[in-house]
């Protein structure tokens, strides 16, 4: 008798996670405003992008999408508010790596983005580049390597300490034993505009941002950091190719809910993600502007942000990185 209840109380049990998974997948979304929360001000790489997917996922979704940006301390007050947001699927964060793989290993952020967030899906993938002035002093991916390797005083310029941008540097002095000084600035805008003005040698910099300056000329890129030949610089090597083995150093941007939020809106979401990423308006969008689309699944994602976490973590005991 007690095994024929154990039996009757598990099938119970299940019947009702199942009724209550398909009431959420049902009941979603509800009759009011998805907020899609980016965590950077308005106008940088990561707004572009969402205020380029909400509308279609308004569309998909039957329900308004709003993008609120919630921007400070390098991602992560954002991003910390999704985290601790009701897990209903009316809460997204778009976010960049910095915020969900390296600064919560550096500072106190009120968030563990592997055990409070859920990865939906990777949205793009950003090529890094090493870029320099026309006539500056470094002219190519080899004489970079070998003026760094020589000892030659050089400084970079990159969008802020514990960027993607900034490791990028001490990853390439850790394999090359050279010394490049980071120079911090306050977004990549102004590291280009003091490379042009002398300031430094040089910028590690997404294509995004550098696109118009090495469209008209004035600065020239160098070498890319990602493991392939980025599609809109095909004719510039990446630093492996250039003889750095083993180094790949690239940024991406990816959609995230809370952890609770029923599996079922999570799903919906991954696969409405999904669709618009690889749709050929959005991917002509981006693609023609340095940005690749990715739209992988739940799983992919996942694996990535915890490799990467697990990759910048070493880097940043490596290199002691503190920051203020």
């Amino acid at each position: 008798m007690m095994l024929k209840n154990l039996i009757r109380a598990a099938v119970l049990a299940l019947a009702t996670v199942t009724a209550v998974a398909a009431h959420a997948q049902d009941a979603y979304p509800e009759n009011r405003p998805i907020r899609l929360v980016v965590p950077f001000p308005p106008g940088g790489a990561v707004d572009i992008v969402g205020r380029l997917i909400a509308p279609k996922l308004s569309e998909a979704l039957g329900q308004n999408v709003v993008v609120e940006n919630r921007g400070g301390a390098n991602g992560t007050i954002g991003t910390g508010i999704v985290a601790k947001s009701a897990p209903d699927g009316h809460t997204i964060l778009l976010s960049a790596l910095g915020s969900i793989t390296i600064i919560p290993q550096v500072q106190r952020v009120g968030y563990d983005p592997l055990k409070d967030l859920t990865a939906l899906t990777q949205a793009v993938s950003l090529t890094l580049a090493w870029v320099s002035k026309s006539e500056g002093k470094v002219r190519s991916a080899q004489d970079l390597i070998r003026q760094a390797k020589a000892g030659a005083t050089l400084s970079a310029g990159t969008s802020g300490n514990g960027s993607p941008n900034h490791l990028a540097i001490a990853q390439f002095n850790q394999l090359t034993g050279s010394r490049i000084a980071h120079v911090p600035y306050r977004g990549e805008g102004p590291a280009l505009t003091d490379l042009l003005g002398g300031q430094i040698d040089l910028v590690v910099t997404t294509v995004v941002a550098a696109a118009p300056f090495i469209k008209d000329g004035r600065v020239v890129p160098l070498a890319t950091g990602g493991s392939t030949r980025a599609a809109s610089l095909p004719n510039v090597p990446t630093l492996q190719e250039a003889g750095i083995s083993g180094y790949e150093a690239d940024a991406w941007q990816g959609f995230f809910v809370p952890a609770a939020t029923p599996r079922p809106i999570a799903e919906r979401l991954q696969r409405e993600l999904s669709k618009i990423l690889k749709s050929a308006e959005v991917r002509e969008f981006l693609t023609s502007r340095g940005t690749d689309p990715v739209g992988n699944t739940s799983e992919e994602f996942e694996r990535k942000v915890r490799s990467e976490y697990d990759k910048y973590g070493k880097l940043i005991r490596a290199i002691d990185l503190k920051l203020e």
